[in-house]
């Protein structure tokens, strides 16, 4: 029996995390009560676990690049976010002098409550693969690449950042699929081996180089009351979840794979054409706004 592959799993990354974390917090006083919450961190591993979101509930993930060099997938988190500030408050708003002369203007216009939550966050890192690169190592893997490309030519982080072409949220110009033609030397065997047939290496850009865009949302939910005896109330709830429809991007296209295959050089791995969508923001990462209506009985 042939076996095409297998898959190993073992607990070996290494994690590091820092932060400052600062909070304020107002107890109820005047009707007034808030929370308010700021993190400046920065998590640093070779490997994040995997998640229910991502349809991997164990704790393992696939690791990309070398294998054989921990320091090669050495990089900020998946998951992480240099700020991350979140304020929640609630506010009684009291009665009005006029509600008083009334039952029904008490009922109207008394015990209503508004309250809050506002998240402010950096983006996601954003991890460029290439689906193409790796054939020396059986690696090629198309959308679930396990390779990250090279570098063009001269070209850095601060290429990638700078002169972004109009639609994309980087300069995907800044990368190339690490092609050696036959007989060149493989640069990750470090002088040992030379290619017998033109293929593709491991790339040397490093894991999450770059930083997806920042979030920010704002819930917000309006509170009436309806007291009738001691310690009953009957609780009428509006609550509008991104209140300002404020829309937030999900990462851009990070695979090389998505560049048309005509438009990458098949000697020098430079993208010679249309980038595709390789760098453009296709997605969100919010939902819209949404409104929703509840009734509570507390006893």
């Amino acid at each position: 029996m042939e076996v095409g592959g297998f898959l190993q799993i073992q607990s070996t990354a290494q994690s590091t995390y820092n932060s400052a974390q600062f909070s304020l917090t107002r107890r109820l006083s005047h009707g007034l009560q808030f929370l308010a919450s700021y993190t400046y961190g920065k998590s640093i591993d070779n490997a994040s676990g995997g998640s229910a979101s991502t349809g991997d509930v164990r704790d393992t993930i696939f690791v990309a690049g070398n294998q054989l060099d921990n320091r090669a997938n050495r990089g900020v988190s998946d998951f992480d976010r240099t700020h991350r500030f979140v304020l929640s408050h609630l506010w009684d708003l009291g009665s009005p002098s006029f509600a008083k002369r009334s039952a029904l203007t008490r009922a109207l216009f008394s015990n209503w409550q508004v309250g809050g939550i506002i998240t402010a966050m950096s983006g996601l890192p954003i991890d460029v693969l290439d689906g193409g690169a790796g054939s020396f190592y059986g690696l090629t893997g198309g959308n679930n690449a396990l390779v990250r490309p090279s570098w063009a030519p001269g070209a850095t982080l601060s290429t990638a950042t700078s002169n972004i072409p109009a639609g994309y949220y980087f300069n995907p110009l800044a990368f190339a699929r690490p092609i050696v033609l036959a007989g060149q030397v493989i640069p990750s065997s470090n002088g040992a081996a030379s290619a017998g047939a033109t293929g593709t290496d491991l790339g040397n850009v490093g894991r999450n180089v770059l930083r997806g865009p920042k979030q920010t949302n704002i819930d917000f939910s309006l509170i009436k009351r309806f007291r009738f005896g001691e310690s009953k109330a009957l609780e009428l709830r509006a609550e509008i979840f991104n209140l300002l429809n404020h829309v937030n991007f999900a990462n851009p296209v990070s695979n090389i794979s998505a560049i048309p295959t005509t438009s990458v050089s098949a000697t020098t791995g430079q993208i010679i054409g249309s980038a595709g969508d390789f760098g453009r923001i296709v997605a969100t990462s919010s939902n819209p706004r949404v409104i929703q209506f509840a009734l509570k009985l507390n006893f």
